[in-house]
């Protein structure tokens, strides 16, 4: 009974979408399933573990279509996730929400670049484990290196 409990909330989650959803699953950790379901505008994020099972949405502003992209974002060695977009003006740039794996909260937490509002034309590096992107101060196009703590 108390693993129907758990699974639940992520089959409504999956039966719930539409069509047209993109429906993304991995495991960021051993014996925990992250669902993700990009429907138009709004994505629906649902985690289960052994003894957890939660389900989060989120609204995007924009004309553009939305993509998710599975990765290491800060090189903890689990899996995270970004959903980007080309720029709803000319299309010449691109913009990452990045969203990381908390496994204290079996759960994944939106960050930010260290400079700017948004991860533009983002760049990994891994040698460097840093994520490269682009910020404007100016009106003067800067490089922006976000870097993590050493585990």
């Amino acid at each position: 009974m108390r693993f129907k409990n758990l699974v639940m909330p992520l089959l409504v989650l999956l039966w719930s979408a539409s069509a047209y959803a993109e429906v993304t699953t991995f495991n960021p950790v051993k014996k925990v399933e992250a669902t993700l379901v990009l429907d138009g505008l709004t994505l629906t994020i649902g985690v289960k573990g052994d003894t957890h099972a939660e389900s989060r949405t989120i609204d995007f502003e924009a004309i553009k279509d939305l993509h998710v992209q599975i990765d290491d974002f800060n090189f903890d060695g689990m899996k995270d996730f970004a959903v980007w977009q080309i720029d709803d003006g000319m299309g010449t740039y691109t913009i990452h929400r990045i969203f990381v794996y908390q496994p204290e909260a079996v759960f994944f937490k939106e960050i930010l670049p260290d400079c700017g509002d948004g991860f533009v034309n983002l760049r990994i590096e891994s040698r460097q484990k840093a994520l490269v992107s682009t910020y404007w101060e100016m009106n003067e196009a800067k490089s922006c290196m976000t870097t993590f703590p050493q585990r």
